[in-house]
């Protein structure tokens, strides 16, 4: 169990970080204000949401059925606090910046600037946990 509990937080982490680079990439497309493309990148961007939100118990549930992990001092797993930590300025930055600016498109209106600069930030982010996480294995 414990090797699939791995596989599915790695494959989704993947995942998550693929079509956040998309969502940025969409975004900075000259078409980012046609509301089909707007559609496209609710979908994904409520993927990246909510495989975050999954990965954080794929993650969990790493943690607490290997018994190497659970034998170590918790302060030592500071990396898997962090990203956990790290998870709420994608939630901020998706909650005030890119599902407004999202939602105004589809009603009709032009995109801001405020859509490419929140899927850049969650990129970052995004990036930060999965380089964290890589390197903290063992």
């Amino acid at each position: 169990m414990l090797i699939g509990l791995r596989h599915s937080h790695f494959g989704l982490a993947i995942l998550i970080f693929v079509l956040a680079l998309l969502n940025l990439v969409f975004a900075l497309m000259p078409n980012k204000s046609n509301p089909a493309m707007a559609k496209v990148m609710k979908i994904s961007h409520s993927i990246v949401l909510w495989g975050g939100r999954g990965n954080l118990f794929f993650g969990l549930g790493v943690y607490f059925m290997n018994p190497a992990y659970l034998a170590k001092p918790i302060m030592e797993m500071w990396w898997a606090w962090l990203a956990l930590l790290l998870w709420g300025p994608v939630e901020a930055v998706s909650k005030r910046m890119i599902k407004p600016d999202l939602d105004y498109v589809l009603e009709g209106g032009q995109s801001s600037k405020k859509l490419a600069i929140g899927f850049g930030i969650e990129l970052i982010v995004v990036a930060i946990i999965f380089g964290m996480m890589s390197h903290g294995k063992g």
